[in-house]
Order: structure tokens, then C-alpha cells, then sequence
């Protein structure tokens, strides 16, 4: 028995021994594909075991595993690769990145760089193919449609196209509510943007939420959008690219006229008239205009339509941009050549733009700096300028070019009198009617003349102390420069224009000189070092100072001496003007601290400090806290690791306040303007600014949270993503009417709430079919973005925010979205029918406005759609916008001189007004239906009370267009040849707002094409929070058509 179990033992020890000499150590590196750096964290493990373990921080590991076992090598974001052990005790594995999109990096706070899947709240990144794929004269068109969240509306086709935008709606009633900008880490006013060559720009990150407010500052409360520019050449060799882009732009979408009925009133004909209220037309020869007094014969035409003539007078537009860029191992350098040429005729406007970035290493130091430098130089037709003279000399409809043209009867050839100085049925003297300008004498007459230069200067200093620790520093100084001419050639009547009750029109010139500029100052160090291999701590804490400066100073006369001198030293009497300056400062302290547990759980606290010159010493300094976290359930629950079904999927939320300050400079102080009339000799006048502001006021603050989820199907063929949003405003900053006697008319305080709430969508279906040489794919997002206004302030219920007092203007209203249109409309029965008169058929307008529907897009959708075949690409936008309404202020105008297509109505004839009643003579207080009662004058309605019922000018505002079309194709390496100069060639055709569809009712424009409240210069992005007015100093939307090519040496 003792030899058997002595025996025994042998065997066992034996049999141990055997299985440890198959065991070996293997040791090894794991790198990542795209730049070999070495991957901490990677996953190391036995296949078909639990055994494994983990790269430490320089990506090596060391594991003991039997003979023949299967290594399996993985970590977030890569591809997972197996490797059979072989004879080899060394295994270095490269690791590919993976499809998935968790992977993608978003530049964030202070513009690092950081995984998608880190992010507790949401974020869409975009490169910079993404967006100049239809070759935008500026980025910000590139981005329409292609962003949940982002609205962008255009408010002015001319040749600066003015736009607004907005993320996540707004966020303050009467403040600012346009985005951070956000350029290579540093602060940028956002009117910037308009100033960026698209074709300098690598990548786009568009922070949706405020969540990064507590490190970027008030400024981020309305989102971020996160620039990065290109660098040098990624692989050390230098690269040229040269492109040249030629687009020409029509109109989209044209007011509809009428075609039935030309020059006269009340329906006789009048040569001289500029309504349209005269007969039908009969082909007839008629005289037009008036009896010429040195013998020229007087006109006589056609009394026939000349349909497009109003359309013709506008031009076809052109765009012409040539870019040359170089890249060098450590130096980028673009140049850009744009000129371009406006519908309207003689506008134009030459952009030239350089931008230089540079990096150096010196050991643990990086410095990089960068200059972007465009200046603009401008020739444009003085809308605001005849406006004013206009409303100040009566003359026809004074609100615009638009309105010229609806002064002008469809007999009328309006297109013959561009010679206004050698044509006599084209001067001012001899133009056909009494009550209007020749559209071409008012172009040629109120000029703008300017030049705009933007300069960025930025320097970064980055020094890595260790692997885990950098201290970065941060200069960067903004200007915008604008030095301008306003003219007026002036004119003095003739006998014939004397007679005819023309007045002199004066020849002015005022001159403009503005200077904006921003210095900006940050310093800040951060951390990211993992511990015990399970846990990434990073953290950030930093300081940051801005100061913000600007002048504008005018002058000007309006009594010149010697006709086409436009010198402001050769005049008579006084001069005109005025010179403003402004300075505030903020000072920041911020930081974050972040957690991540195995790549899979994040969660991220962040604070910020802000100290503003702008408030009152006593509350000057507010604190926003904020914290966000995700968790990827696909890769902390084991059974969904490595499905053949769910890629990835992601929850996040976020949650933080943030604060802002709405009010100008030197609000708190009292300030003087030099009064009307003075000085008078050597007496000065001054007069009080008319708002005072609350001693107390306080910042306008944001609470928000948003929680969302990202998920990805099929090996990422098929992501979605959604987030629902909610934001609480409080603190609004508003006026309050105060009485005459304080000497002042309004009170600032803090005051009104509102909350804005919604949803995001995200669709990527990539590829949607794949055969072979053929690739279809498609992407898709929705937001759904609504809004409430809880309180404006005890006793007021509603607050204007702008648009035609008293007649459409938008409004808050205490428990309706903000905004609403408050506008005119008829009185109606009970039944919302329009009471007419029994005996005229006339309606009546109620002495009081109306609520409406909402301002704002309570949808939007955008579509992309693109093919690939071989070397051949197409790619689409289609855009939705929908669920508000539009108030069209030229169908008044279009009304009152009766070219409207809508004052043809039954040619003219008399009819019963649709959904109208009459008072019920059986029942007093009651109403019938009118079924017999017709209009007894129809020119007298429409130019009566039809015109003063704003609601027959407000139209729904939903639109489908496709936004952008794109083809190209890419020169395959067998046409190019051996030769080694051109390393790739592609040439193209793009198109913009290419088809627009908009309900019937809709017979003025196109809704997105809507109103701004400044003019001028102060081109870029719009800060007014009025929203869909759309008035006659705003030209007719337009489309663009054009070809591209790019060769790459």
C-alpha cells in the first residue's frame, strides 16, 4: 500500500511538471495602427479563458499561457485581433482602429481632444469634406442641414449672406443667443465665422448644450461650435493643392404677381400712375408717363403684361473663388482669391484671405502659432440710406428696393431705363411716374463703399512636463476694422420735374470708422494618468482673461458744394456724426476633474468663476457648477461584447448651470448723447440715454440637463443616437415701462422666465447597400424643439421682442412659445368667421392684435443621402423646417399698388369674401353665414382695409428644399499616368437651394430668407431674436449652380 501511494505521488508530481513545461511568459508591446503610439489598457487575454491581463501605461503587458493558445488583444475603439502563440516568447500586435463611432474624437473643453464614447452629453463632429462638399462661399452654409439641433436661417442673399443661428433654440429673450465660436482652443466672436475659409478648416465639433459653459464661459451658454484648422503635413511631405470654384446665382423663389391689370386707379388707366388698379389689359397702344416740356416724344407702348420684368431687373450673380494651399512637415499656408457679384446690379464684394500656422517641437515644448488675415472690399447699393430719405420725403413705398418695384404696373418695361443718364424716359426728371424712383437711378444714387479687414493672431505654448502632466498657455488677439463711404450723387429737379412736384434730393457723404477687438489671455494645466490599470483620472484647472474694445465713429453732411466731390471738408453748415467707445473685461478661474473606469464608465464635474465688468461690484462674480457621466453598457456587460448584432451602445447625461450677462457696456452708468439741434453756435445740448437699469441686476442663468443614448448596429452599418433636452431660464434681463416723470421710459431688471425643452435624432445607415463597386449611404437627424414662457414679471403677461409695433410683431406671451406673432387681424363671429358689412361686404379690423403661431421651427429634419460608383460621388441635403409661421410684410406693399397676385382675385370682379358672416337681423348679437354680399369696391378693400390685417400676410413657414446637390469625380491613377507632379485630380458640379416646396398659401418667398434688425457692415452673424418677418429691404432668395476642380501635387 505505502509503494502504491509513493508511487502514486510520483506520477502526480511527474504529471505537474509536465503541464508547467508547456506554460511559457509572453511578453510584448500593443500599438495603435494610426500614429504607433502605445495603447495603456489594452486587454490581453486567453482565448476560450478567463485568464488575461492588462498593457500597462507604455502599452507592454507579460502573460503565461499554454502552448498553442490563442492571445486575444482588445481595447476600446480598436479592432480585436487574435494571434496564435508560436515560437516566439515576443508578440508586438497592432491594433486597427475600429468603425465604430464611439471611437470618433471630438475636440472639447479648452480644444482637447477626447473619445466620443467619453462624453456625457452630446456632440456631432464634422470634417471638412462633410462640409465643402457643395463648395460654400463660407462654412457657415456648409453646415445647414446637417446638424441636429442647429438652425441657421439666411437674412440677406446679397453678396455677404448674412445668416442667424441658433442651437437648441434660445436661451434669452432679448440677449444674445448665438453660439460660441470656438477657433484652435481659443475664443473667437462668433461673427468670425463668416471670415473662415472653409477650405483652411480640418474639423468641426458642434457642442450642442451648455454643458461646456463652465469651462468655456457665458459666452458657450448657446453652444459651441469647435473649429480646428489644418496643420502641416501629416506624413512630413510637403502637399499643394490648388481650386477654383464658379457658382452663379439666380432667384429661387419670386413674390407671384399679377398679369391681368396695369397702370391706373379705381379702373381707369393713368400713364403716370404707379398702381396697378387700372383696366384689364386689351393689347391697345397707350401713352405712359407724362408730356416731356423740350419736345421728347412722349412714351407709348404695348398695353400688354411684360411678366418677368421685375425678376429681369435682377441680375445673375456670380462667385468666383480661387484657393491655393501648401503644407509643409510643420507649416500650413492658405490663400484665397473670392470675388464675388450680386443679383442685385453693381453690388459686388472681393475677399482676399491669408492663413498661416506654424508648429515647432523644442524638446518637451510645443509652440504653435497662426495668423488668419481676410479683408473685404465692397461695393454695395445704400437700401437703409433711400429708405430714409423716402420715409422722410414721402416718396411712393419707402421700405425698399423691393418696394420700387412694386410701384412699377407689369406694362410697364422696366428694364429699358438703366440708362438714367441718357435715356429721358429713364432720368429722374422723365421716369413714367409721379410717385416713385426709377429702381436703376435709386442704384446708381445711394452707394456703399467700405472695407472690412478680420485679423486672429493666436500663439500656443504646450509644454509636456511628463506623460501625464501639460501646461499650456494661450494669447490670441481678434480685430474687425471697417472703414465705410456713404454717398448720394444727388440730383436737382428741372422745370419738368419741378412741375411734376419732384424735390431736390440733397448729395451727402458720411464716413464710417469701427474698430472691434478682442485680446484674450488663458492659461491652464492638465492631467491624465491611469491608475491600478482600471482608472483614468483627468483633470483641468486654468485661468483665462478677456478684454473687449470697440469705437465707431461717423461723420458726415448733407450740403456738399461741388457735385461729385464727395469731401466732407468741401460743405456748407455743420457736420453730422457721432463717435462711441466701449471696454469690458472678464476675468476665470475653472476646472474639471474626470473619471473613467475601464473605458466604459466616465463621469466628468466641472466649475467656473466669472468676473464681468459689467455688473455692479456687488454681483459681479457668479459661480456654474456642472457635471456629466456615460456608461458604455455594450462593453461593461459581457453578454453584449462582441454580438453580431449591437455594436455599441451608450448611455450619457448631463446636467449644469451656466450664467450670462445681456447687457451692454456701461449699462449701469448713466450716459449722454449730444441732443438734436446742437451744438447751436458754441452752445452744446446733450440729452439721457432713455433706459436705467436696476443697481442689483444680476446675471441671466441656465439650469439644464439632457440625457441621451448612442448605440450602433451590424458592425456600425446602422447607428442612432437621441437626446432629449430640457432648459431652464431664468433671470431674464427685460425692460419695464416707467413713467415720463423719473426721466426715463424704461427700467431693466431681472425678471421673465421660459423653458426650452426637446428632442435630437441621429440616423446613420453606412453603408445602406454595398455591391461591389457601388456604395449607397445615408444619414438623417430630427430635432423637435419646443418652448414655454412661465412668467414675464407681476401685472404683465407679455413682453414685445420686436418686429412692426402694433401690427406683426413678435412676442413672449405668458404660456405660449417663445416667440409667438401678435398681429392685426379682423373681428370675427364665434365661429372664427370674418363679419362683413351687410350692405358693403367690407370686414372691419379689430382694434386689437391677435395671438398667432410661433416664430421658430418647431421641426427640423435634414437628409444626406449619397452614392458612390468607382471614382464617381453624389451627394445630397435635403432640409425640413416646419410647425411655424412667416409674416410677409411686402404682400401690404403688394396690396396697396395692386400687383399682388391676390388682388386679381376673380379678375377683379365683385365677391363674396370666403368664410365671412353677416350680422343675423332676426338675432341681434348673432351671426349667419354670408352667402350673397359681395365687396362693393374691390380696389377699396385691398387698399383699405385689407392691407391695415397683417394676418392676411402670415403665412406657414414649412419648407422642404434640397439644400445641396453634389457630384464629382476623382481622376483614377491609370488617366493620370505614371507621371509623379499631380497626385490626384477632381472636378465637379455643386448646386444650393436647388428646389424649394412650400404650401399654396405661401405666394411671397422663402421662409427662410427673414428679417434682420441691423444693416450696414455689421455683416456675419446676426444677433437680433426677431424671427420670421420677412420685409422688403430683404432681396429675393436665390439658388446657386457651379463647377469645381481641385488638383492635389
Amino acid at each position: 500500500m505505502k509503494k502504491l501511494l509513493l508511487v502514486s505521488l510520483c506520477l502526480l508530481v511527474l504529471s505537474l511538471t509536465q503541464v508547467f513545461a508547456q506554460n511559457r511568459t509572453i511578453t510584448g508591446t500593443v500599438t495603435a495602427k494610426d500614429d504607433g503610439q502605445p495603447i495603456p489598457g489594452a486587454t490581453v487575454k486567453i482565448k476560450g479563458t478567463t485568464t488575461g491581463t492588462q498593457t500597462g501605461a507604455n502599452g507592454k503587458y507579460t502573460i503565461s499561457v499554454p502552448a498553442k493558445a490563442i492571445l486575444s488583444f482588445s481595447f476600446i475603439g480598436f479592432e480585436t485581433k487574435d494571434v496564435v502563440v508560436a515560437g516566439s516568447d515576443k508578440i508586438d500586435v497592432v491594433l486597427s482602429t475600429s468603425a465604430r463611432q464611439l471611437n470618433e474624437v471630438v475636440v472639447t473643453s479648452l480644444g482637447i481632444k477626447r473619445q466620443k464614447g467619453e462624453l456625457g452629453y452630446a456632440a456631432t463632429s464634422l470634417t471638412s469634406k462633410d462640409v465643402n462638399q457643395a463648395k460654400p462661399v463660407n462654412v457657415i452654409n456648409g453646415l445647414q442641414g446637417k446638424v441636429s439641433g442647429l438652425n441657421i436661417t439666411t437674412i440677406n442673399s446679397g453678396v455677404f449672406e448674412d445668416v442667424k443661428i441658433n442651437l437648441r433654440g434660445i436661451r434669452s429673450l432679448l440677449g444674445n443667443n448665438s453660439p460660441l465660436l470656438l477657433l484652435d482652443g481659443v475664443q473667437v466672436p462668433i461673427g468670425y465665422l463668416s471670415s473662415l475659409n472653409p477650405n483652411d478648416i480640418d474639423t468641426y465639433s458642434i457642442l450642442k448644450g451648455s454643458s461646456s459653459a463652465a469651462i468655456y464661459g457665458p459666452d458657450a451658454v448657446n453652444g459651441v461650435i469647435v473649429i480646428t484648422t489644418k496643420k502641416g503635413s501629416p506624413n512630413g511631405k510637403p502637399e499643394v493643392t490648388l481650386s477654383n470654384s464658379t457658382q452663379f446665382t439666380s432667384i429661387s423663389k419670386f413674390p407671384k404677381m399679377q398679369n391681368e391689370f396695369g397702370s391706373g386707379d379705381y379702373g381707369g388707366y393713368v400713364p403716370y400712375e404707379n398702381w396697378s388698379w387700372g383696366p384689364a389689359f386689351d393689347g391697345s397702344t397707350k401713352e405712359i408717363g407724362v408730356p416731356f416740356d423740350d419736345g421728347t416724344p412722349t412714351q407709348t407702348l404695348k398695353y400688354s403684361a411684360l411678366p418677368n420684368e421685375k425678376k429681369n431687373f435682377f441680375n445673375t450673380g456670380s462667385t468666383v473663388i480661387n484657393d491655393i494651399s501648401i503644407r509643409t512637415g510643420a507649416t500650413y499656408l492658405g490663400i484665397q482669391d473670392a470675388n464675388i457679384k450680386g443679383i442685385v446690379p453693381n453690388d459686388k464684394n472681393r475677399r482676399t484671405g491669408i492663413y498661416l500656422n506654424t508648429t515647432q517641437d523644442y524638446g518637451p515644448l510645443k509652440v504653435t502659432a497662426g495668423v488668419n488675415y481676410k479683408q473685404y472690399n465692397y461695393n454695395v447699393f445704400d437700401d437703409n440710406a433711400m429708405s430714409d430719405y423716402n420715409a422722410a420725403n414721402n416718396v411712393g413705398l419707402n421700405g425698399g428696393l423691393m418696394n420700387l418695384l412694386f410701384n412699377i404696373p407689369a406694362n410697364v418695361p422696366l428694364t429699358r431705363y438703366k440708362n438714367i443718364n441718357s435715356d429721358p424716359y429713364a432720368s429722374y426728371n422723365g421716369y413714367f411716374t409721379n410717385y416713385g424712383l426709377n429702381p436703376y437711378f435709386a442704384l446708381d444714387n445711394w452707394r456703399q463703399f467700405g472695407k472690412r479687414e478680420d485679423l486672429i493672431a493666436s500663439l500656443d505654448l504646450n509644454l509636456k512636463a511628463t506623460d501625464w502632466l501639460n501646461f499650456t498657455y494661450r494669447a490670441n488677439m481678434t480685430s474687425n476694422t471697417v472703414t465705410e463711404r456713404h454717398t448720394s450723387n444727388g440730383v436737382i429737379p428741372n422745370k419738368m420735374g419741378i412741375d411734376r412736384g419732384f424735390t431736390s434730393i440733397p448729395e451727402t457723404v458720411s464716413e464710417r470708422a469701427y474698430k472691434y477687438q478682442q485680446l484674450f489671455s488663458q492659461f491652464f494645466a492638465s492631467f491624465n494618468k491611469t491608475f491600478a490599470k482600471d482608472f483614468k483620472v483627468t483633470a483641468i484647472v486654468g485661468t483665462d482673461l478677456r478684454q473687449r474694445d470697440s469705437r465707431d465713429t461717423q461723420v458726415g453732411t448733407t450740403s456738399l458744394v461741388i457735385p461729385g466731390l464727395f469731401d466732407i471738408s468741401q460743405r456748407t453748415g455743420n457736420l453730422t456724426g457721432s463717435s462711441d467707445f466701449t471696454r469690458d473685461r472678464l476675468f476665470s478661474i475653472y476646472g474639471s476633474a474626470g473619471l473613467s473606469y475601464r473605458g466604459w464608465a466616465s463621469v466628468e464635474v466641472t466649475g467656473r468663476q466669472d468676473k464681468t465688468s459689467l455688473l455692479a461690484s456687488a454681483n459681479n462674480t457668479f459661480f456654474y457648477p456642472g457635471v456629466s457621466a456615460s456608461v458604455l453598457l455594450s462593453e461593461a456587460i459581457p453578454a453584449l461584447k462582441n454580438s453580431n448584432t449591437l455594436s455599441y451602445l451608450k448611455l450619457r447625461g448631463a446636467a449644469n448651470k451656466s450664467g450670462s450677462v445681456n447687457i451692454a457696456a456701461y449699462g449701469l452708468a448713466a450716459t449722454f448723447s449730444q441732443a438734436n439741434g446742437f451744438p447751436y453756435g458754441p452752445v452744446a445740448g446733450y440729452t439721457a440715454n432713455d433706459r436705467t437699469y436696476d443697481p442689483n441686476l444680476k446675471p441671466e442663468f441656465v439650469k439644464s440637463f439632457e440625457v441621451g443614448f448612442e448605440s450602433g448596429f451590424f458592425k456600425d452599418r446602422v447607428t442612432l443616437e437621441a437626446t432629449y433636452f430640457h432648459q431652464d431660464n431664468t433671470n431674464q434681463i427685460i425692460p419695464i415701462q416707467v413713467s415720463n416723470a423719473t426721466g426715463y421710459t424704461s427700467y431693466q431688471i431681472n425678471a421673465a422666465s421660459f423653458v426650452n425643452k426637446g428632442v435630437e435624432l441621429d440616423l446613420g445607415l453606412n453603408p445602406l447597400v454595398k455591391i461591389k463597386d457601388v456604395a449607397i449611404n445615408f444619414k438623417a437627424n430630427a430635432t423637435y424643439n419646443d418652448s414655454r414662457v412661465n412668467s414675464i414679471y407681476p401685472g404683465l403677461d407679455q413682453l414685445a421682442i420686436g418686429g412692426f409695433t402694433n401690427f406683426a410683431s413678435n412676442y413672449a406671451v405668458v404660456g405660449a412659445p417663445a416667440f409667438v406673432f401678435k398681429a392685426t387681424d379682423y373681428l370675427r363671429d364665434d365661429q372664427g368667421r370674418v363679419i362683413v358689412d351687410a350692405n358693403t361686404g367690407y370686414p372691419t379690423a379689430d382694434p386689437n392684435v391677435k395671438q398667432f403661431g410661433r416664430t421658430m421651427p418647431l421641426w427640423t429634419v435634414g437628409l444626406n443621402p449619397s452614392f458612390r460608383w468607382k471614382n464617381l460621388n453624389l451627394s445630397m441635403v435635403f432640409e425640413y423646417k416646419g410647425g411655424h409661421y412667416v409674416y410677409n410684410d411686402i404682400g401690404q406693399a403688394m396690396a396697396w399698388t395692386g400687383v399682388g397676385a391676390a388682388t386679381a382675385t376673380n379678375h377683379r370682379e365683385r365677391y363674396v369674401l370666403p368664410n365671412s358672416s353677416i350680422a343675423d337681423p332676426a338675432n341681434p348679437g348673432k351671426y349667419i353665414a354670408n352667402t350673397n354680399v359681395t365687396l362693393s369696391n374691390v380696389s377699396d378693400f385691398y387698399t383699405g382695409v385689407y392691407r391695415d390685417v397683417a394676418s392676411n400676410f402670415l403665412t406657414s413657414a414649412d419648407s422642404w428644399r434640397l439644400r445641396e446637390v453634389s457630384l464629382s469625380y476623382d481622376l483614377p491613377q491609370s488617366i493620370l499616368g505614371k507621371q509623379k507632379i499631380i497626385k490626384g485630380l477632381t472636378v465637379g458640379v455643386t448646386a444650393r437651394n436647388l428646389f424649394l416646396w412650400v404650401p399654396k398659401t405661401n405666394i411671397y418667398g422663402d421662409p427662410d430668407f427673414t428679417f434682420s434688425t441691423t444693416s450696414g457692415s455689421n455683416f456675419g452673424v446676426n444677433g437680433s431674436n426677431v424671427s420670421g418677418v420677412a420685409d422688403s429691404q430683404i432681396n429675393p432668395a436665390t439658388r446657386t449652380i457651379g463647377g469645381n476642380i481641385v488638383v492635389k501635387f
